[in-house]
């Protein structure tokens, strides 16, 4: 009968101890997701000042239009332009130093395993010619979630926000509009 006891007692302590590892690991993967929430945070704000304080550049669109910076399958490509050393004399245009900000902004996300992106909000419309371009949507995604708007929420990679505007319920993402 003492024996019986003992084995009921070792279950219960290791369901117990089962219990607690899995506790711990939910908590790890719920540190590192905030951790990762708040990188992209901070990445998209200082984007999303950089573009405020270049008018010009955002003004024509120059963001949005770099090649190969918001990347989605690899590291962003370096623009032709380099916006840093520059002298009065050698001086960088609101377009380039668009692209050279976006490609910046984008590397530094690269490094900690985020994708970001710039793209129109969802129902977002244009003043008027020569007027700000219409709200734009700063998408940073991590895991199997791409930076993109559309209706994918079923295959791996998942849109991070569907058409209509909302998340993704599986998608693992953050959106900042910027004006």
């Amino acid at each position: 009968m003492g024996i019986v006891e003992v084995l009921v007692a070792m279950l219960v302590l290791a369901v117990g101890v089962l219990g607690y590892s899995v506790l711990q690991l939910r908590a790890v993967s719920a540190t590192n997701d905030a951790l990762t929430r708040s990188q992209a945070i901070l990445i998209l704000r200082g984007l999303s000042d950089s573009v405020r304080m270049n008018v010009v550049g955002q003004q024509s669109g120059n963001y949005q239009a770099t090649p190969g910076v918001f990347n989605q399958s690899g590291a962003p490509t370096a623009p032709g332009a380099s916006c840093t050393n520059v002298s009065f004399a050698n001086y960088c245009t609101p377009a380039a130093f668009a692209q050279w900000d976006a490609y910046q902004y984008a590397l530094i996300a690269f490094k900690m395993g985020i994708k970001i992106n710039m793209l129109t909000c969802p129902g977002a419309v244009q003043s008027g010619a020569g007027s700000s371009p219409a709200r734009q949507c700063l998408l940073a995604a991590w895991g199997n979630t791409a930076p993109t708007i559309g209706s994918n929420s079923t295959t791996v990679p998942y849109d991070c926000m569907q058409t209509a505007g909302t998340y993704n319920a599986v998608a693992t993402c953050f959106e900042l509009e910027a004006y």
